[in-house]
């Protein structure tokens, strides 16, 4: 597994003109080196419900982008065109907004608790799948899309751990991808377990394209 970013790494400066990929790659940096402190900055509850915790989260992202001086803006409950039917939405978007690229959405998040339900529960596996299932709603297209509606290469998810290790949670979403016959290697891989999880995993879309999330899992 590799090891964490560190915050005494400074970013480095991705010049005008670069593409959104290169964006992408300094965000997920970003938030590697953030999301450690989010559950020790302020006092988060366990009992909190997903939607306070990821209401918090935008907050605190938010702060720090802007305090740090990154071109990100995160925009919650975002807006997912759909071909037919009532759009969806996806829990935070983030766009980046530089001289050269005006509020583009590069990357769409969606944040779960885990655990999500009771064992046995009807979203017991809501992390995967469901009709709100996290990972299946990026598969099926639901999730993942900038403002016309294109599809995103890349995106993420975020976990707020309230029970149980990192280990376990690891361990139990790659039975649950399993059980739903999803092919083997779309099981989740661990990049590390501290100061947070990050996983990431890559997945077949309904249309055949493959797209990678990345997953950070934060103790709360």
């Amino acid at each position: 597994m590799k090891t964490p970013l560190t915050k005494s790494i400074p970013f480095q400066n991705i010049p005008n003109g670069a593409s959104s990929s290169a964006y992408v790659e300094k965000l997920i940096s970003f938030l590697e080196q953030t999301l450690p402190d989010f559950s020790h900055e302020k006092v988060l509850q366990k009992e909190s419900s997903e939607n306070a915790l990821t209401e918090a989260l935008y907050k605190y992202l938010t702060r720090k982008a802007r305090a740090e001086g990154h071109p990100f803006e995160f925009q919650p409950e975002k807006s997912q065109k759909m071909p037919k039917g009532h759009d969806k939405r996806v829990d935070m978007a983030v766009r980046i907004n530089t001289c050269d690229i005006d509020m583009e959405v590069i990357y769409c998040i969606e944040a779960k608790k885990l655990p999500t339900d009771s064992p046995g529960g009807a979203r017991e596996k809501e992390y995967v799948s469901g009709q709100t299932g996290g990972i299946e709603r990026f598969k099926n297209e639901a999730h993942g899309k900038d403002d016309a509606g294109r599809l995103l290469p890349r995106n993420g998810m975020v976990a707020y751990v309230t029970k149980q290790g990192l280990q376990h949670w690891h361990k139990q979403i790659n039975q649950w991808i399993l059980n739903e016959k999803w092919p083997q290697n779309e099981t989740l891989i661990p990049n590390y377990f501290s100061p947070i999880g990050m996983l990431t995993s890559t997945h077949l879309r309904v249309s055949g394209d493959k797209m990678q999330l990345t997953h950070f899992w934060v103790i709360i």
